[in-house]
């Protein structure tokens, strides 16, 4: 099976299955963020100019890293989209060290994130990259909503919280360390605002 036909395939699937199994607590982990990263994982692979089969496992694996938020609890959703990943290539004929490799991007992303290759570097950095734009302000206050949601509890540090997350989070890559290095000490400042203001 071809590879871009593969990839058509995935995206499908999970489509499909953040349509089926919505869920009103996902306001950030959703399929809109799933994109994002997908977009932002080919721009990073694109830098590093990756050949075919590198940017094959970005992209499943950007496809599948938070589907796990769909079926399991936080601290498992990992794994869980690690089952996902595998549950969909069991009739797809793909080598095993390719599948084993999009199961290591995907648990790369686990916080605290200690990849091991470029491609967990480029998903990591894929997956926090409004850390260091100005999207940021609107995706914290998502991931606020949806930790209240998700766990009923009415957060009072969170953007103290948020604040030590940021100062302890660095990028991966050289590329988004030039490109968004500066961008992630603005919202530094602005979570110090946010704290004076509270």
């Amino acid at each position: 099976m071809e590879l871009t036909q593969t990839e058509y395939l995935a995206e499908k699937y999970v489509v499909d299955l953040f349509t089926r199994l919505a869920s009103t607590y996902l306001v950030y982990h959703n399929l809109s963020h799933t994109e994002r990263v997908v977009v932002r994982a080919m721009e990073i692979a694109d830098h590093y100019g990756l050949d075919e089969k590198d940017r094959f496992v970005l992209t499943i694996a950007a496809w599948f890293h938070d589907t796990g938020h769909l079926i399991a609890d936080i601290a498992f959703h990992e794994q869980a989209g690690v089952r996902l990943m595998r549950s969909f290539f069991i009739d797809k004929e793909i080598e095993e060290t390719m599948i084993d490799k999009i199961s290591a991007c995907i648990m790369a992303t686990k916080w605290p994130a200690v990849p091991a290759t470029l491609l967990e570097e480029i998903i990591c950095d894929a997956d926090t990259y409004h850390f260091g734009t100005k999207e940021f302000e609107l995706t914290d206050e998502l991931v606020k909503k949806e930790f209240q949601l998700r766990t009923n509890k009415n957060y009072t540090n969170w953007y103290y919280d948020t604040l030590q997350l940021l100062k302890t989070h660095h990028f991966f890559t050289s590329y988004c360390r030039n490109k968004l290095d500066k961008g992630k000490e603005a919202n530094i400042e602005y979570l110090q605002a946010k704290i004076r203001a509270n």
